[in-house]
């Protein structure tokens, strides 16, 4: 460049997104975006998704078309979700993988479809007391 250009700079720790049609997010849901780029809540049983962060808000849009809601997505930080496999100490920093949208596990047996949606940085209860991962999303979000 030869002078300054205004790029219209947007900091992306939370986005917007278009949800899926007949489909409700929960407030702290791993979600994802469809092949058609709608949003819709992780699960490894569902084909072609790519992961986009943690929804900020609950969203109802299960009597709706694609598009006629959307939802505010996290982009960066850390969450606990329950573990599904028996991670242990020594799996620190490895990759961790979506089961569900309120669930994950390191590894990738049993899963259909491998999603990754963070790195593990600590054992850590849930809210409802649960074993779980905390998950680092920021090198893993798209």
């Amino acid at each position: 460049m030869t002078e300054p250009y205004e790029a219209k700079h947007r900091p992306t720790l939370i986005q917007s997104y278009p949800v899926a049609a007949a489909t409700k997010i929960f407030k702290g849901a791993l979600v994802g975006v469809n092949a058609s780029g709608y949003l819709v809540p992780m699960s490894h049983a569902t084909a072609n998704l790519l992961f986009v962060g943690i929804a900020e808000e609950s969203v109802d849009n299960s009597t709706g078309a694609n598009g006629d809601k959307r939802c505010n997505v996290a982009k960066s930080g850390s969450a606990v979700y329950a573990d599904v496999a028996g991670a242990t100490q020594a799996d620190v920093g490895k990759t961790v993988n979506a089961f569900s949208d309120n669930e994950v596990q390191i590894g990738t047996f049993g899963l259909t479809n491998v999603y990754v949606v963070g790195t593990l940085v600590a054992l850590e209860p849930t809210s409802t007391g649960a074993s779980g991962l905390r998950v680092r999303i920021d090198t893993k979000v798209n």
